[in-house]
């Protein structure tokens, strides 16, 4: 006897294995269709992702130049957000003809463009999404900038200079000539020196970029400075931190500021072609040691650079003028009457 058969099961059956078999179930559609509505990655808020992280590293100056690359970005855009893969070379080079209208260096283009490629890059690869190497036209080097070589001249002018006894001008300035005595030390250095970093005439301290030891005798010169203007309640060596433990890294990045203010005005008072900055002294006290035929790995060990190379750099820097100089000297010469 023939049993019967479920026709309404086969049926049932024969569908379910024909929608498995030639297309997706309703979950698998539902989560297809979730997929392609994902937003794209925004770039806005992955860099602010990046510049809070570093924010929590204790890199607070490198934050300071991503949230200044992605404020330019924002201008550029119109505060108009992107998706990261939206990114692409023409985009990155309109950016570029935007940066070169507000009038600002090729150098300072260079340094927003490597900010924005770096935090490309991270989110590339932080979220396994496709490099279309947006930043391979647009200029990402540097430019040899001309500095203008500040002499032994100069720096006698600064110390002849007369200004008011505890004005913050001399204070300026005496802090512009302890960073030149002290062998073109970085201002961040010496704004953290304490006073127990003087043992036996030698004070001792750890650059803050390197994290390389540096040893140096205090002359008298620098003494004379320190007895100056030291806080004898202050564990500090300079009144640059004039509230240990509270913010110190931003009464530093104040007290640079008001600093490099201060000594423009000194500058204008000498009525020399030169910006005076803290950063001159460093390169001054290098260029003056060259010109004493002072070695270059004595004046690298000086300024405790890691490499000669990087010394290297400071000195080819120095003012075309000393060179347009030599040059008249051996014209004369030959053209003498």
């Amino acid at each position: 006897m023939k049993h019967p058969t479920n026709n309404g099961q086969s049926g049932q059956k024969a569908a379910t294995q024909q929608s498995a078999g030639n297309g997706p179930t309703k979950k698998a559609s539902a989560a297809m269709k979730t997929q392609r509505k994902q937003p794209q990655a925004s770039f806005f808020n992955f860099m602010e992702r990046a510049i809070e992280r570093l924010r929590r590293l204790n890199r607070s100056a490198t934050a300071k130049n991503y949230t200044s690359a992605l404020h330019s970005f924002r201008l550029f855009r119109q505060n108009t957000d992107i998706g990261i893969e939206a990114i692409d070379h023409l985009l990155i080079e309109d950016y570029q003809s935007f940066l070169a209208s507000t009038g600002i260096t090729p150098n300072s283009t260079s340094f927003y463009m490597r900010i924005l490629r770096a935090v490309y890059n991270r989110a590339v690869n932080g979220l396994h999404l496709t490099d279309r190497k947006p930043f391979r036209t647009v200029f990402t080097g540097t430019e040899k900038t001309l500095k203008r070589a500040v002499s032994s001249d100069y720096i006698r002018l600064l110390i002849e200079l007369g200004l008011p006894r505890a004005h913050r001008l001399e204070l300026a300035r005496d802090l512009f000539l302890f960073l030149f005595l002290g062998r073109g030390m970085s201002f961040i250095d010496a704004a953290f020196l304490k006073k127990t970093d003087i043992r036996n005439g030698v004070l001792t301290y750890r650059r803050h970029k390197t994290g390389r030891m540096l040893y140096i005798k205090v002359t008298l010169q620098m003494k004379d400075i320190i007895d100056r203007h030291t806080d004898k309640d202050s564990p500090y060596l300079l009144p640059v931190i004039t509230r240990p433990g509270t913010d110190e890294r931003r009464q530093y990045e104040t007290a640079l500021r008001n600093l490099n203010k201060s000594l423009k005005t000194i500058a204008g008072m000498i009525k020399q072609p030169v910006t005076l900055t803290t950063y001159v002294s460093r390169h001054a006290w290098a260029t003056i040691a060259k010109s004493k035929n002072i070695p270059i790995h004595v004046i690298s060990e000086a300024l405790g650079h890691e490499s000669v190379v990087t010394t290297q750099i400071y000195l080819d820097s120095i003012d075309a003028a000393v060179i347009d100089d030599a040059n008249e000297m051996i014209i004369q010469d030959l053209y003498k009457k």
